[in-house]
């Protein structure tokens, strides 16, 4: 003989699922405001070190550090993407002194190029969106060889991104115009999420994790 349920099962049922499908299209919402994803229109700032040598990532960072303080500066809420290119322009001489004066002062004499153009980029990955591999307009600083790892961000409009190891782009939220990141690649740090035994990420669903109440409870009903 069939095991009927209650009507007060059915509604408990059709509830979970109302607020399973709720939560879901709240995270759908919540991940569009979170992941803009960067605008046609930007100019992004890449600075290329010369190798991966310890001291060539260092003095990529201090140059970062100046460059990004100076930029929020310069480059202030400019209306339009032809305002900021236009700031961006009216400084270039004071961006090869900043960088000239940084390297001296850490005992670095190798040649750099500042330059503000179409500059290609490797494919990235920002979020769940892939950018392909491709020119793209940037200020773009190298320093002696040009061969290290490098660091990268968005002057317009001011957004910044990680650039690690497997060329994941991350936001990072500051007060600033243009937002600086902790982004050498192997620089990333271990977050909160809880780690299994191996010490790896435990990654959850929250939905999955709904689903998978919603199905136990069923099975409860009909043992």
């Amino acid at each position: 003989m069939v095991k009927r349920l209650p009507y007060r099962s059915y509604w408990i049922v059709a509830f979970a699922l109302i607020v399973m499908m709720t939560c879901w299209e709240s995270n759908k919402t919540q991940a569009a405001v979170l992941d803009p994803g960067i605008p046609e229109q930007s100019i992004r700032l890449r600075i290329l070190a010369n190798s991966d040598a310890p001291d060539d990532q260092l003095v990529k960072r201090l140059l970062r550090d100046e460059v990004i303080r100076q930029m929020s500066e310069w480059v202030t809420e400019p209306d339009g993407i032809e305002a900021a290119r236009n700031a961006v322009r009216s400084h270039m001489t004071d961006l090869e002194t900043l960088v000239a004066d940084v390297l001296a002062a850490n005992g670095y004499d190798y040649d750099f190029k500042v330059e503000l153009g179409q500059v290609p980029f490797p494919t990235k990955v920002y979020g769940n969106k892939v950018y392909p591999a491709g020119d793209y307009e940037a200020l773009r600083i190298t320093l002696g060889k040009g061969e290290g790892q490098n660091w990268w961000c968005v002057l317009f409009p001011p957004l910044c991104f990680v650039d690690g190891n497997a060329g994941v782009a991350v936001a990072k939220k500051t007060s600033d115009d243009v937002k600086t990141a902790s982004a050498d690649a192997g620089a990333n740090g271990a977050g909160d999420s809880p780690a299994n035994a191996d010490g790896r990420p435990e990654v959850k669903f929250f939905v999955w994790e709904i689903v998978k109440a919603i199905i136990g409870f069923v099975k409860g009903l009909l043992a």
